[in-house]
């Protein structure tokens, strides 16, 4: 009986030690693994972290202006070989964490929230691809681009602008004013910009707020007029169709580019909206859906219309215009086809 005691002691020892070593040789290979991820690139998905390579070069920042005072807008130049983008901000002890992600690699600018005002940011923009099911990125080094999360006003030419701590023109306040009780509307028929303006007081209507870029008629009549009736769908002339409306005078209206079909948002005439920002209707002033939305959702009734000529685009300038393919037959400025853009990573 003492000789089967012993001999399953020494069974039971010997078990042991080898779980013992396993348990060893997993840690150090483990933290090994780890080691090699935060050095290099990562795979990730809902079950593995490893070490691969993305060739996937950090997209250079173009620029971060300031949304609210608690708010920044990160923008980048694309990379045609990305799937989507991960937005890396640095913590206070100076480590890269996850501030978002866009998917879709025709994605080009993201709103980072939640911010502390008169702090400065860091961030890296990192592009990545797609194997296997698995988004595939390096993690960034180097310093980063930065931005502090200040501003500033002052009058210039009678106008209140507003400028970052670096001394550029925030090119649309709204965020930092907040929503108005009323507003101006000037529109440049010659540049092709409508620029919204708010109430300082008793200065009057000078602080510009935001531009968008439109397409009047060469022959629009200029005068000050005062918005009509508005309407979320209306009938347009030559069977076309608007998804927004504001009455500016008579028959004269601002409203989105046309559409083919009426209420079908995935129906716009994309040679039409690719005149953006020429002299290209009939005599309406048209305008992408999110500054036509904008005006029908934040200028009521009787709000004062300025039409005008001026080789002044304003104080903000003339916007650009990203002109569409044939296919995209939705306007990507509309909110109702985020979707849509984010089904073909076009947006």
């Amino acid at each position: 009986m003492k000789k089967v005691t012993r001999l399953q002691s020494r069974k039971q020892w010997i078990w042991l030690m080898a779980v013992l070593m396993a348990v060893i040789f997993f840690k150090v290979d483990n933290t090994v693994c780890a080691q090699a991820t935060v050095a290099g690139a990562t795979t990730e998905d809902t079950t593995t972290t490893a070490t691969v390579t993305s060739n996937l070069s950090t997209v250079k920042i173009t620029s971060i202006v300031i949304v609210s005072k608690h708010s920044l807008k990160i923008t980048w130049k694309k990379n045609k070989k990305a799937e989507g983008y991960i937005i890396y901000r640095k913590n206070e002890e100076g480590e890269w964490i996850k501030a978002g992600q866009c998917s879709g690699g025709q994605k080009s600018c993201y709103t980072d929230k939640g911010l502390s005002y008169r702090k400065t940011y860091t961030y890296a923009v990192m592009p990545y691809g797609i194997k296997q099911g698995k988004k595939q990125y390096d993690l960034p080094t180097g310093k980063g681009t930065s931005k502090k999360l200040k501003f500033h006003s002052k009058y210039k030419n009678g106008l209140k602008l507003y400028y970052d701590a670096d001394g550029k023109l925030i090119e649309d306040v709204e965020g930092i004013i907040g929503k108005q009780d009323s507003y101006v509307l000037k529109v440049n028929t010659l540049r092709c910009v409508v620029t919204a303006y708010a109430k300082d007081g008793k200065k009057g209507y000078t602080i510009p707020v935001k531009s968008f870029l439109c397409a009047p008629n060469a022959y629009t009549k200029s005068g000050t007029f005062h918005t009509g009736e508005s309407h979320r769908y209306r009938t347009l002339f030559y069977n076309s169709y608007s998804q927004w409306s504001v009455q500016i005078h008579g028959n004269i209206l601002f409203h989105t580019s046309p559409y083919t079909r009426s209420m079908d948002r995935k129906s716009l005439d994309v040679k039409e909206y690719n005149k953006m920002g020429t002299c290209a209707s009939h005599g309406c002033v048209r305008m992408q859906c999110a500054g036509v939305k904008w005006i029908y959702e934040n200028c009521k009734a009787g709000t004062k219309v300025i039409i005008y000529k001026s080789e002044n685009a304003g104080p903000f300038g003339k916007p650009e215009l990203e002109k569409l393919p044939s296919w995209h037959t939705w306007d990507p400025t509309d909110p109702a086809s985020r979707k849509l853009c984010a089904k073909k990573g076009c947006h």
